[in-house]
């Protein structure tokens, strides 16, 4: 079992990722909370959005590497 302070500090962790995912924009947005929020898997992702595998793919990584720079250029604000 986590122990108060643990717990405390995963709830903080997961408040900030979300405000950095909605700083994305809304197309990487959505990609971002169905892979790792939901946990949708690459297949999912493209049948829910009717979007090529590719797409998703590709799309996931440049939200990734947007995800990073936000992470990047905010790291002192958090």
């Amino acid at each position: 079992v986590d122990d108060p302070e643990k717990i405390f500090i995963k709830k903080q962790r997961i408040k900030i990722l979300r405000k950095i995912v909605n700083m994305l924009k809304p197309k990487y947005r959505t990609l971002v909370k169905l892979r790792y929020f939901k946990e949708f898997s690459y297949d999912e992702i493209s049948k829910e959005l009717n979007m090529p595998l590719g797409s998703v793919k590709a799309q996931l990584h440049r939200s990734r590497e947007q995800l990073f720079k936000i992470i990047a250029d905010t790291r002192d604000t958090f």
